[in-house]
């Protein structure tokens, strides 16, 4: 593919997952307008809507599994592997916003984004095993919880870039938002309470 046609491409692409996001009546005649490019170029690549949706699955799906090996979960410190996944999903779901529920509908793009939560549950096992999350929590809470804290910084946070979002949501993930105790310290419930 030519350069120029790859990053028209690109554009149409995420162009359209952000419009259809927004309004999922959006024309591709509208959304090629928007990225610039003419509407028949964007009819000859895709017939109808459906087709556009599906490639832009595609092109989600597939800047998932690329934020994942940058990050480099199984190999680099957890911390760091930890960081980088977040400000690359934070970029992604910024870039590629689509209605998941219609996204995983698709077997094919469902069973890959399957294995990347795999990759990401073994990386959590990884980072309980090696003291980084503690094992006091119910055992499903700390993987639910990560993808939750991202979107929040990738949508509600969009001031901050990837990496002030990933900063914002790891440390919360690791230490949580309330003030620690001291253990000596009596709960504030019993303070000032005579025995």
């Amino acid at each position: 593919m030519r350069a120029d046609a790859a990053r028209n491409l690109e554009a149409v692409l995420t162009t359209g997952a952000r419009m259809l996001a927004a309004d999922p009546g959006a024309s591709i005649a509208s959304i090629a307008a928007e990225a610039g490019v003419d509407r028949r170029t964007v009819y000859r690549r895709f017939a109808c809507r459906e087709e556009l949706l599906g490639a832009i699955y595609e092109a989600r799906v597939t800047a998932i599994e690329q934020a994942i090996e940058d990050a480099r979960l199984r190999e680099a410190p957890v911390a760091v592997a930890l960081h980088r996944y977040v400000e690359n999903i934070v970029a992604v779901n910024r870039t590629w916003p689509v209605d998941l529920a219609r996204m995983l509908a698709d077997d094919a793009i469902r069973r890959r984004r399957d294995a990347c939560v795999a990759e990401v549950e073994a990386f959590l096992r990884r980072a309980s095993d090696e003291g980084l999350l503690r094992r006091d929590q119910p055992q499903c809470w700390a993987g639910p919880l990560l993808p939750e804290l991202v979107n929040l910084a990738a949508h509600r946070q969009a001031h901050l870039s990837p990496g002030q979002a990933a900063d914002v949501v790891v440390d919360t993930y690791l230490h949580g938002v309330g003030v620690p105790r001291q253990r000596s310290q009596d709960p504030p419930a019993v303070r000032g309470q005579v025995a």
